[in-house]
């Protein structure tokens, strides 16, 4: 099987710049010789998100993951190895060129290639004859022409062969076929998934389409609304619809404003208010947060009127206040959704009375659960169900000042609120943990295992003579930790060492994590020929511990034999003075 040449790689990873690549993603200050921002791959409020431009790599000391700058690439858009090298080779100038057919490339283009060719199919067919009764809806409902094609809507008429007759004649592979989650099969019969729908499709952070959304149109089935599967290219928890079109305005307004459907977020975008986002087809999550955090601390939620949308905005709003992001909560008519108000009464409107009088997360809360003509024992339930949200949020500031405010638009005592809250905490901590939030168990805890990194650390230094002596005396069988072996055997006779390119050689992320975090950590408390011969001389005790072990065994055998054990046992003190040296 082909590849991209090594040459190649070796190339993008000499010529990638780290600060440049990830400053693109994230806001980054320079501390020291390093730069430091919040982690856009966990929920943190004290940047530990490391990239240190003078060795190529990035660390995050918070949750761990670390790479060089092709990992990022891979980790922050969810792509292949083969499309971060082919992105960072177009960023860069540096040609990405293929030796024969590399299976995994092919794979990852031809999913790409049948979501535009299906895109540009639909979106043929709307504007065909073929079309013309779903296109007057779409221009009734109040979409204009621009919009459409703007966001490249489409239709998946009635048959059910429409878009497998176009990529039949493409020789696709069968695992491209099934894993597009764009055909469906049954025995040896192939058949569109998407028929009689108005289609959306749905762009990743690259622009590039990896998924759709499909509405009901003529016909009655009963899901109104069908969404592509998870495929390679898509993860319903981490996509917004619309975000490649909109998150310069969200940067630009320092806000975004976050609805439930695709049409929403169409009228509003052509209304003038371009600072929105939608979810697409699934629930909101702590990924969806990470995300929007990247863009702005504030987001507007326009959910529908009814009260499931009432539901789901609360569920949101309090998963990006622990994320923490601002939520305020526009308060949709009722009955109506985003798509309809703005078909009624315009943008101008939407915002003076939606936007500008949005309510904050708490008073909607309490004014959705009519908390004023409720009883005193439902009071209480409803203030349990809203400490029970508090609880979950880490930041503690934030946490203070939503009890405070809790406390003044329920009318209860501050004190008494704080009392309910610690009751609330002490619940939730005295339940059982799932197995994500255990911690991993630490490592180079025990003497050893310290004197084995600290090998790793003068390795990956610069200071010849140290290296030069663990060179000439270190036993490399002696190293226990499987990684720390393989990295020794790597930096060993390395002059000059490129983190970047070290790490490269690591596939799983949990080894990227440990050696990212011991090639950014700096020690500048010992003297680098200090710690290599201090390391070496732990390591030469391990080593003596064991023969003496060894030594004794055979002690007791000969013992037990009735045989002369005096050899051995004086050369077990000698071993023995040798440690205590």
């Amino acid at each position: 099987m082909a590849r991209i040449p090594q040459e190649t790689i070796d190339r993008i990873h000499d010529t990638a710049d780290i600060l440049d690549v990830v400053s693109r993603h994230v806001d980054l200050k320079k501390r020291g010789r390093n730069f430091f921002g919040l982690c856009p791959f966990h929920n943190e409020k004290t940047p530990s998100f490391s990239v240190a431009p003078d060795k190529g790599i990035y660390h995050c000391f918070g949750c761990g993951n670390g790479g060089n700058a092709v990992n990022f690439i891979m980790e922050f858009e969810k792509i292949s190895f083969v499309e971060a090298i082919q992105e960072l080779g177009d960023q860069f100038g540096v040609p990405v060129e293929f030796t024969g057919s590399d299976d995994s490339k092919e794979f990852f283009t031809h999913l790409y290639e049948i979501h535009q060719l299906a895109a540009d199919l639909y979106h043929e067919t709307l504007f065909s004859n073929r079309g013309e009764e779903a296109k007057k809806y779409l221009l009734d409902r109040g979409l204009s022409e621009e919009s459409l094609k703007l966001f490249k809507v489409g239709l998946a008429p009635a048959g059910s062969s429409h878009l497998w007759n176009a990529v039949k004649v493409k020789n696709y592979s069968q695992e491209v076929l099934e894993k597009s989650g764009l055909l469906g099969f049954s025995n040896n019969d192939i058949y569109d998934r998407f028929r009689s729908r108005i289609m959306f499709p749905i762009w990743n952070a690259s622009g590039k389409i990896i998924a759709f959304g499909g509405r009901v149109f003529g016909t009655d089935d009963p899901a109104k609304y069908m969404n592509s599967p998870e495929t390679p290219l898509y993860r319903k928890s981490e996509i917004f619809y619309g975000l490649n079109l909109t998150r310069d305005a969200i940067r630009k307004n320092e806000c975004a404003i976050m609805v439930e459907g695709y049409t929403d977020l169409i009228q509003l975008f052509q209304a003038g208010i371009k600072n929105v986002v939608a979810v697409s087809g699934t629930a909101f999550t702590e990924k969806h947060v990470q995300q929007i955090r990247r863009f702005s601390s504030k987001v507007y939620l326009a959910y529908d009127g009814d009260s499931a949308g009432i539901k789901a905005a609360l569920r949101a709003g309090y998963v990006l206040l622990k994320g923490g992001v601002d939520p305020h909560v526009i308060e949709i008519p009722d009955g109506m959704d985003p798509d309809d108000w703005i078909q009624k009464d315009g943008g101008a409107e939407f915002k003076s009375i939606g936007i500008e009088k949005a309510s904050g997360l708490l008073r909607f809360h309490l004014k959705t659960a009519g908390f004023k003509d409720l009883s005193s024992s439902e009071r209480s339930n409803v203030i349990k169900e809203i400490l029970s949200e508090a609880a979950g949020i880490p930041d503690p500031i934030i946490r203070q000042g939503f009890i405070k405010t809790l406390a003044q638009v329920s009318g209860v005592e501050e004190n008494q609120m704080v009392h309910m809250f610690s009751q609330q905490l002490r619940k939730k901590r005295s339940q059982p943990t799932s197995k994500e939030s255990t911690k991993k168990p630490q490592l180079f805890t025990t003497v050893n295992a310290k004197a084995e990194l600290g090998i790793i650390k003068v390795l990956a230094g610069d200071h010849g003579e140290a290296k030069e002596l663990i060179r000439e005396k270190l036993d490399m069988n002696r190293l226990e930790n499987v990684q720390l072996k393989k990295l020794a055997t790597l930096l060993m006779d390395k002059a000059h060492v490129n983190p970047a390119e070290i790490i490269a050689v690591f596939d799983s992320a949990e080894d990227r994590e440990m050696v990212s975090r011991i090639l950014m950590e700096e020690d500048d408390t010992t003297e680098p020929l200090q710690m290599a011969e201090e390391c070496l001389k732990t390591i030469s005790k391990v080593s003596i511990k064991e023969k003496i072990r060894s030594l004794r065994i055979k002690i007791r055998e000969k013992e037990a034999a009735d045989e002369d054990a005096i050899d051995l046992m004086m050369e077990v003190v000698q071993l023995q003075k040798g440690i205590n040296d």
